[in-house]
């Protein structure tokens, strides 16, 4: 296979169209697992693979990884849950290091809410406030959003509409057209994964949604069918997503690029 780099997002050899993972999670990986699929992610010519945080300590992590690992792009930012965690002299000093840290990173990320399994109002609203400074964060450095939103879908495009965000992306935000409408409308990015490959409900309202405003993701090492999955799995995705809106897969690839390329650059 020939080599290529990875610079920046852009083709370094003229005729190769590029893919991309615009969310996963490297630094869960073992370092053998990691370099696996790295090479794998090269020999599916997926060039960036964005890398979100979770806990606090994921950030430095992920900052190390990219260093390692062109391909990595670092995203900075606290799990909704990992977040509750920290009391405000904790949460302070959190984001005093995302101050300092930002210049470094590609995007801020994964952050958002999770009502799941934080179902008491006192739980929410210290998610919501600091849900509130990431965007704030977000405005002030002109730096994407990666936003994790289970079982609070709605009231997280309440928040990014109120606080006027620009630059988002809503992951795996694929289980209602209505608020899925409503994040097109405000040229928000939303990505889908692998269970667009196996769910009937969510290959329908992928199908139904503007390719212009998706991109695609893997959220590896998340397991799917009991594999750990890999970013190289971003051509079963952008193949499945080519079948559902009856586009060739090399139309699917060019609008990706460009979005991933909208969205970060």
């Amino acid at each position: 296979m020939e080599e290529f780099l990875f610079v920046s997002g852009k083709k370094t050899i003229e005729g190769i169209r590029l893919l991309y993972d615009a969310h996963s999670h490297m630094d869960l990986m073992s370092d053998e697992e990691l370099k696996e699929a790295i090479t794998k992610s090269k020999e599916a010519k997926i060039c960036e693979i964005v890398s979100c945080a979770t806990s606090f300590a994921s950030n430095e992590n992920n900052l190390l990884l990219s260093k390692k690992y062109p391909q990595i792009k670092p995203a900075l930012g606290l799990y909704p849950l990992d977040a509750l965690e920290l009391n405000e002299t904790e949460l302070d000093k959190a984001f005093s290091f995302f101050e300092e840290k930002i210049k470094n990173a590609f995007a801020i990320g994964e952050v958002g809410l999770d009502f799941k399994y934080s179902t008491n109002e006192t739980g929410q609203e210290k998610q919501k406030n600091i849900f509130k400074r990431f965007i704030e964060l977000s405005n002030k450095t002109k730096k994407p959003l990666i936003i994790h939103s289970r079982f609070a879908q709605k009231q997280v495009l309440e928040m990014l509409i109120e606080n006027n965000a620009k630059k988002v992306l809503l992951h795996s935000f694929v289980d209602s057209q209505k608020l899925m409408r409503i994040a097109a409308e405000k040229e928000y990015f939303v990505s889908c994964g692998l269970a667009i490959t196996q769910n009937p409900e969510i290959a329908k309202n992928i199908s139904l949604f503007p390719i212009e405003n998706l991109l695609f993701e893997t959220d590896s090492p998340i397991r799917f069918n009991g594999e750990k999955t890999t970013p190289a799995s971003i051509k079963l995705i952008l193949e499945k997503v080519a079948e559902i809106k009856h586009l060739p897969v090399e139309e699917v690839e060019k609008q990706q690029e460009k979005n991933f390329k909208k969205l970060f650059y």
